[in-house]
Parts: structure tokens; C-alpha cells; sequence
């Protein structure tokens, strides 16, 4: 077994090495916060509109659902199925995304339901597969 002294290879390898380690590790960035800030919520609430329903996840870690009822400088309030409106600090908003309305069936492109959208699967996954089956069986008979 020949002995390899690592310091007598070319500079060149040195800093291919030097540069991987330096692209893989890890950057010493300051943490990021996971809360949005104020102004961005807002404009984002604006952005959707009253109407909208929406899912809201706060700092202290509640959930709401809702449609928003209006928007206001420093709040807005959401109306949620099953309870009075609720006011939503947008300083306390960690996370939101708009949501569908709790009431709204599943509508396929082209107006069908989702019973109809998954029968209509199985009988193409059934023809298709029959097709393939049909073809193998005449392949073998020739």
C-alpha cells in the first residue's frame, strides 16, 4: 500500500475541496422570524378582499376559519361558521392562506362531482389496462 501525503497534492484539488466544503456548509445567517410582518398581512388581506374565505394561524398558535367581513388599518374580522366575528390583529397573524368556503362541493373542470370524477377514473384505468392485457394476449398468439 503506497503512502499518500495529502499537503503534496496540486493547490488546484486544495481549492476544489475548500470551495465544495464552503457551497455545503451551512451559513450562519440570522434566524429569520416565522412571524409576517404587519404591513405585508395587510396588503395581503386587501389583496383577497371581504368575501374571502381564508385560514389564519396567529402567534399564540390559534387557527381560525372564516370569511374575512372587513379590514380595518390595524385589524380585520373574520366570520367563522359557527361563531361571532372575530377581530385579527395583523402584528399577531403568523400565517394565511386562503381557504374554500366549508359549504362548497368539489366541481370538477367540467361541473362534475368528485363520485363521478373517480367512477370515470376506475372505467379508464380499467380499459386501459384491459387494451394492454388484449394486446399481450395477441403478441403471444402470433
Amino acid at each position: 500500500m503506497k503512502h499518500v501525503n495529502l499537503f503534496s497534492q496540486k493547490p488546484s484539488r486544495w481549492i476544489a475541496i475548500i470551495a465544495i466544503f464552503a457551497i455545503l456548509a451551512p451559513t450562519a445567517a440570522p434566524a429569520q422570524s416565522r412571524h409576517s410582518a404587519p404591513e405585508a398581512v395587510r396588503a395581503h388581506v386587501l389583496k383577497l378582499g371581504v368575501g374571502q374565505w381564508v385560514s389564519v394561524r396567529e402567534q399564540g398558535g390559534v387557527k381560525l376559519n372564516g370569511q374575512i367581513a372587513s379590514i380595518g388599518p390595524r385589524v380585520f374580522q373574520i366570520e367563522q361558521r359557527d361563531a361571532t366575528p372575530a377581530d385579527v390583529y395583523y402584528v399577531e397573524v403568523e400565517k394565511i392562506r386562503c381557504a374554500r368556503a366549508p359549504s362548497e362541493p368539489f366541481v370538477g373542470p367540467n361541473g362534475e362531482s368528485k363520485a363521478g370524477m373517480i367512477a370515470l377514473s376506475v372505467i379508464a384505468i380499467g380499459v386501459f389496462i384491459g387494451v394492454i392485457a388484449c394486446a399481450k394476449t395477441a403478441c403471444l398468439a402470433h
